[in-house]
């Protein structure tokens, strides 16, 4: 878990960076810094996922010493690939992304539809 985690902080890092690069160079330009901060932003959440709920994870890939040969095998977690929570969060996430350009109503179905189906897709992989 130590080496996703360095890599998703060191990602987050590199995007507030990039996004305060951005602001000065392109002239106080919105969009562009808005963008890299959300990414900024989601990979720090996620880096912070990783040291709250997996904290005592052993994963192959945190001994330096080991070959990836000897990681062939193992449980890697449980995949659900019959369900289908994550093409309705996909389509939600575009309904959302779409209204933010055309309709706020579009965008708030699409944000309510999102929620929904992250709730569900949650639910579904609890209960695996």
């Amino acid at each position: 878990m130590k080496t996703f985690i360095a890599f998703f902080a060191g990602s987050a890092i590199f995007g507030c960076v990039t996004g305060l690069a951005y602001w000065f160079i392109a002239h106080e330009e919105a969009t562009g810094t808005v963008l890299l901060g959300c990414m900024a932003a989601a990979l720090a959440f996620a880096a912070g996922y990783a040291v709250i709920a997996e904290k005592n994870a052993d994963l192959p890939g945190d001994d330096p010493g080991r070959p990836p040969e000897a990681a062939a095998g193992e449980d890697l977690g449980i995949f659900t690939s019959y369900s289908a929570w994550p093409i309705l969060v996909a389509v939600s996430a575009l309904a959302m992304l779409v209204g933010m350009l055309w309709s706020p109503l579009v965008g708030f179905s699409g944000l309510i539809a999102l929620l929904l189906c992250l709730w569900r897709l949650g639910a579904e992989s609890a209960r695996v």
